[in-house]
Protein backbone atom coordinates (compact mmCIF):
# COMPACT_ATOMS: atom_id res chain seq x y z
CA UNK A 1 0.00 0.00 0.00
CA UNK A 2 1.19 3.81 -0.74
CA UNK A 3 0.46 6.04 1.57
CA UNK A 4 -0.61 9.46 0.73
CA UNK A 5 2.00 12.58 -0.27
CA UNK A 6 3.21 14.13 2.39
CA UNK A 7 1.05 17.59 3.00
CA UNK A 8 2.33 21.33 2.86
CA UNK A 9 2.89 23.24 6.06
CA UNK A 10 0.87 26.07 5.30
CA UNK A 11 1.51 29.14 6.82
CA UNK A 12 -1.61 30.60 9.20
CA UNK A 13 -2.58 33.26 11.79
CA UNK A 14 -4.02 32.04 14.56
CA UNK A 15 -7.20 33.66 14.10
CA UNK A 16 -8.43 31.98 10.86
CA UNK A 17 -7.79 28.63 12.20
CA UNK A 18 -9.50 28.99 15.65
CA UNK A 19 -12.44 30.32 14.33
CA UNK A 20 -12.77 27.25 11.74
CA UNK A 21 -14.85 24.59 13.06
CA UNK A 22 -15.17 22.42 9.06
CA UNK A 23 -13.46 18.59 9.83
CA UNK A 24 -12.59 16.50 6.51
CA UNK A 25 -11.81 13.20 7.56
CA UNK A 26 -10.70 10.58 4.89
CA UNK A 27 -12.20 7.14 5.08
CA UNK A 28 -8.53 5.22 4.64
CA UNK A 29 -6.01 4.39 7.59
CA UNK A 30 -3.48 6.71 6.40
CA UNK A 31 -5.93 9.50 4.90
CA UNK A 32 -5.44 12.80 6.33
CA UNK A 33 -7.61 15.20 8.30
CA UNK A 34 -8.07 18.60 7.23
CA UNK A 35 -9.69 21.83 8.84
CA UNK A 36 -10.87 23.87 6.36
CA UNK A 37 -11.08 26.85 6.80
CA UNK A 38 -13.52 30.07 5.96
CA UNK A 39 -10.96 31.45 3.46
CA UNK A 40 -10.80 27.95 1.74
CA UNK A 41 -7.53 26.76 3.36
CA UNK A 42 -7.34 22.67 3.42
CA UNK A 43 -5.01 22.38 6.45
CA UNK A 44 -3.33 19.19 7.13
CA UNK A 45 -0.18 20.81 8.00
CA UNK A 46 0.71 24.56 9.35
CA UNK A 47 3.81 26.24 10.25
CA UNK A 48 3.26 28.80 13.08
CA UNK A 49 5.23 31.19 14.82
CA UNK A 50 5.38 33.77 17.83
CA UNK A 51 5.40 34.33 21.54
CA UNK A 52 5.73 31.07 23.63
CA UNK A 53 2.84 31.65 26.41
CA UNK A 54 1.88 29.07 27.95
CA UNK A 55 3.88 25.57 28.57
CA UNK A 56 3.30 22.34 31.12
CA UNK A 57 4.29 19.05 31.46
CA UNK A 58 1.34 16.10 31.88
CA UNK A 59 2.31 12.33 33.18
CA UNK A 60 0.16 10.01 32.59
CA UNK A 61 -0.12 5.76 32.49
CA UNK A 62 1.31 6.18 28.43
CA UNK A 63 4.16 8.75 29.63
CA UNK A 64 4.79 12.20 29.65
CA UNK A 65 2.52 14.50 26.97
CA UNK A 66 2.90 18.47 26.90
CA UNK A 67 0.70 21.41 25.86
CA UNK A 68 1.41 25.02 25.17
CA UNK A 69 0.24 28.08 23.52
CA UNK A 70 1.82 30.18 20.65
CA UNK A 71 0.82 33.74 20.23
CA UNK A 72 0.92 35.47 17.13
CA UNK A 73 -0.37 39.21 16.73
CA UNK A 74 -4.42 37.36 16.43
CA UNK A 75 -4.02 35.26 19.18
CA UNK A 76 -2.71 31.98 20.28
CA UNK A 77 -1.86 28.89 18.74
CA UNK A 78 -2.81 25.34 21.02
CA UNK A 79 -0.34 22.97 20.72
CA UNK A 80 0.83 19.65 21.69
CA UNK A 81 3.38 16.78 21.89
CA UNK A 82 1.72 13.56 22.77
CA UNK A 83 3.15 10.42 24.48
CA UNK A 84 3.73 8.45 21.17
CA UNK A 85 6.19 11.17 19.94
CA UNK A 86 9.43 10.22 21.92
CA UNK A 87 11.65 11.24 19.69
CA UNK A 88 10.51 15.16 20.57
CA UNK A 89 10.80 14.96 24.23
CA UNK A 90 14.26 15.30 25.13
CA UNK A 91 14.41 18.84 22.71
CA UNK A 92 10.96 19.62 24.66
CA UNK A 93 12.06 19.20 27.95
CA UNK A 94 14.59 21.55 27.19
CA UNK A 95 12.44 24.34 25.88
CA UNK A 96 9.84 23.54 28.60
CA UNK A 97 12.64 24.41 31.25
CA UNK A 98 14.03 27.76 29.69
CA UNK A 99 10.13 28.81 30.07
CA UNK A 100 10.21 28.20 33.22
CA UNK A 101 12.96 30.03 34.08
CA UNK A 102 11.29 33.29 33.27
CA UNK A 103 14.32 34.63 31.30
CA UNK A 104 13.96 36.51 28.21
CA UNK A 105 10.63 36.41 25.63
CA UNK A 106 10.61 33.19 23.71
CA UNK A 107 9.95 33.34 20.32
CA UNK A 108 9.13 30.09 18.41
CA UNK A 109 8.66 28.98 14.91
CA UNK A 110 7.14 25.13 14.96
CA UNK A 111 5.65 22.96 12.34
CA UNK A 112 2.75 20.70 13.54
CA UNK A 113 -0.63 18.51 12.23
CA UNK A 114 -3.88 19.98 12.70
CA UNK A 115 -5.41 17.72 15.85
CA UNK A 116 -8.89 19.46 15.87
CA UNK A 117 -11.17 18.05 18.92
CA UNK A 118 -14.92 17.80 18.20
CA UNK A 119 -17.20 17.78 21.84
CA UNK A 120 -20.43 15.46 22.10
CA UNK A 121 -22.54 19.03 21.57
CA UNK A 122 -20.70 19.16 18.19
CA UNK A 123 -18.39 22.06 19.08
CA UNK A 124 -15.17 21.87 17.37
CA UNK A 125 -11.77 22.91 18.81
CA UNK A 126 -8.47 23.18 16.82
CA UNK A 127 -4.99 22.70 18.26
CA UNK A 128 -1.63 21.64 16.41
CA UNK A 129 0.51 18.29 17.35
CA UNK A 130 4.29 19.69 16.67
CA UNK A 131 6.37 17.58 14.43
CA UNK A 132 9.34 20.44 14.86
CA UNK A 133 9.91 23.31 16.46
CA UNK A 134 12.79 26.01 16.95
CA UNK A 135 13.61 29.10 18.65
CA UNK A 136 14.11 32.05 16.60
CA UNK A 137 15.15 35.91 16.83
CA UNK A 138 12.86 38.86 16.02
CA UNK A 139 14.23 38.92 12.80
CA UNK A 140 12.98 35.61 12.14
CA UNK A 141 9.67 36.28 13.75
CA UNK A 142 9.20 39.76 11.32
CA UNK A 143 10.13 37.42 7.85
CA UNK A 144 7.18 34.68 9.18
CA UNK A 145 4.65 37.36 9.80
CA UNK A 146 5.31 38.70 6.14
CA UNK A 147 5.30 35.67 4.65
CA UNK A 148 1.88 34.30 6.45
CA UNK A 149 0.44 37.69 5.53
CA UNK A 150 1.43 37.44 2.29
CA UNK A 151 -0.46 33.58 1.94
CA UNK A 152 -3.16 35.14 4.26
CA UNK A 153 -3.55 38.21 1.55
CA UNK A 154 -3.65 35.43 -1.38
CA UNK A 155 -6.62 33.76 0.28
CA UNK A 156 -8.58 36.90 0.95
CA UNK A 157 -8.50 37.67 -2.48
CA UNK A 158 -9.38 34.55 -4.23
CA UNK A 159 -12.04 34.37 -1.17
CA UNK A 160 -13.62 37.70 -2.55
CA UNK A 161 -13.22 36.63 -6.35
CA UNK A 162 -15.16 33.65 -5.70
CA UNK A 163 -18.08 34.94 -3.79
CA UNK A 164 -20.24 35.64 -6.58
CA UNK A 165 -19.83 32.27 -8.26
CA UNK A 166 -21.32 29.04 -8.58
CA UNK A 167 -19.93 26.72 -6.09
CA UNK A 168 -18.46 23.96 -8.65
CA UNK A 169 -15.43 22.99 -9.64
CA UNK A 170 -15.99 24.50 -13.44
CA UNK A 171 -16.63 27.97 -12.65
CA UNK A 172 -13.37 28.56 -10.51
CA UNK A 173 -11.48 27.05 -12.69
CA UNK A 174 -12.74 29.15 -15.37
CA UNK A 175 -12.15 32.35 -13.19
CA UNK A 176 -8.67 31.13 -12.45
CA UNK A 177 -9.03 30.16 -8.60
CA UNK A 178 -6.10 28.31 -7.46
CA UNK A 179 -6.71 24.62 -7.69
CA UNK A 180 -5.32 24.74 -3.86
CA UNK A 181 -7.80 26.63 -2.51
CA UNK A 182 -10.70 25.37 -4.94
CA UNK A 183 -11.81 22.80 -3.28
CA UNK A 184 -11.95 24.08 0.25
CA UNK A 185 -13.65 27.34 -1.32
CA UNK A 186 -16.41 24.78 -2.39
CA UNK A 187 -16.93 22.41 0.54
CA UNK A 188 -16.66 25.15 2.98
CA UNK A 189 -19.51 27.60 1.38
CA UNK A 190 -22.01 24.64 2.31
CA UNK A 191 -20.95 25.61 5.99
CA UNK A 192 -20.23 28.84 6.67
CA UNK A 193 -21.83 31.90 6.26
CA UNK A 194 -21.90 35.47 6.51
CA UNK A 195 -18.06 35.84 6.67
CA UNK A 196 -16.37 38.91 6.86
CA UNK A 197 -13.09 38.72 5.22
CA UNK A 198 -12.55 42.30 6.78
CA UNK A 199 -11.46 40.61 10.03
CA UNK A 200 -8.38 38.62 8.56
CA UNK A 201 -7.50 41.83 6.31
CA UNK A 202 -7.51 43.64 9.94
CA UNK A 203 -4.95 40.63 11.30
CA UNK A 204 -2.84 40.75 8.28
CA UNK A 205 -2.53 44.65 9.18
CA UNK A 206 -1.99 43.96 12.51
CA UNK A 207 0.89 41.30 11.33
CA UNK A 208 3.11 44.18 9.06
CA UNK A 209 2.46 46.63 11.83
CA UNK A 210 4.70 44.02 14.29
CA UNK A 211 6.62 43.07 11.67
CA UNK A 212 7.35 46.62 10.66
CA UNK A 213 8.82 47.16 14.33
CA UNK A 214 5.69 47.95 16.55
CA UNK A 215 6.98 45.98 18.93
CA UNK A 216 3.57 46.40 20.83
CA UNK A 217 3.31 43.76 24.18
CA UNK A 218 2.21 40.63 22.89
CA UNK A 219 -0.45 40.66 26.01
CA UNK A 220 -1.90 43.17 24.46
CA UNK A 221 -2.94 41.18 21.26
CA UNK A 222 -5.79 38.87 23.78
CA UNK A 223 -7.87 42.30 24.09
CA UNK A 224 -8.12 41.27 27.93
CA UNK A 225 -5.49 43.79 29.44
CA UNK A 226 -6.68 45.12 32.54
CA UNK A 227 -5.68 48.67 31.52
CA UNK A 228 -7.99 49.22 28.96
CA UNK A 229 -11.52 50.40 29.29
CA UNK A 230 -14.29 48.78 27.43
CA UNK A 231 -14.25 52.86 25.43
CA UNK A 232 -10.67 51.95 25.08
CA UNK A 233 -11.29 48.35 23.18
CA UNK A 234 -14.26 49.67 21.51
CA UNK A 235 -12.37 52.74 20.06
CA UNK A 236 -9.40 49.59 19.00
CA UNK A 237 -12.62 47.90 16.99
CA UNK A 238 -13.64 50.49 15.18
CA UNK A 239 -10.43 51.83 14.30
CA UNK A 240 -9.31 48.28 13.06
CA UNK A 241 -12.21 47.95 11.26
CA UNK A 242 -12.12 51.16 9.47
CA UNK A 243 -8.47 50.23 8.59
CA UNK A 244 -9.93 46.96 6.69
CA UNK A 245 -12.92 49.02 5.11
CA UNK A 246 -10.28 50.81 3.63
CA UNK A 247 -8.00 48.48 2.36
CA UNK A 248 -10.64 46.41 1.05
CA UNK A 249 -12.61 49.55 -0.50
CA UNK A 250 -10.10 51.73 -2.06
CA UNK A 251 -9.80 51.79 -6.00
CA UNK A 252 -6.83 53.92 -5.53
CA UNK A 253 -8.04 57.56 -4.97
CA UNK A 254 -9.89 57.21 -1.33
CA UNK A 255 -12.96 55.71 0.37
CA UNK A 256 -15.83 58.84 0.48
CA UNK A 257 -16.23 59.67 4.14
CA UNK A 258 -20.66 58.74 3.84
CA UNK A 259 -19.20 55.74 2.77
CA UNK A 260 -17.10 54.73 5.98
CA UNK A 261 -19.97 56.45 8.19
CA UNK A 262 -22.56 54.22 6.24
CA UNK A 263 -20.78 50.98 6.70
CA UNK A 264 -20.07 51.93 10.96
CA UNK A 265 -24.44 52.54 11.21
CA UNK A 266 -24.94 49.20 9.44
CA UNK A 267 -22.69 47.56 12.30
CA UNK A 268 -24.23 49.32 15.43
CA UNK A 269 -21.38 52.15 15.79
CA UNK A 270 -22.06 55.68 16.16
CA UNK A 271 -21.51 58.33 14.07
Amino acid sequence: MSRPRRQPAIRMFAREYFESDLIEKGSGEYDPTFVITKLGAKVNRMMVAGLLERMERRDSDNGANYRGAIRDPTGLHMFSVASFQPELHAQVEELLAKFEQNEDPILLLAIGKCNPYQSDEGNVFTGIRLEQFTTIDGEGNANWLVETADATLRRIDTFQKSRDLEPSADAYRALGIPADLAEGLITGRGHYSNVDADVYMVAVLRALDRAEGNMTSYSEDSGQTSESSPNEESSEVTKDFICGFLLANDPGDGVPYDAIMQELASRGISR
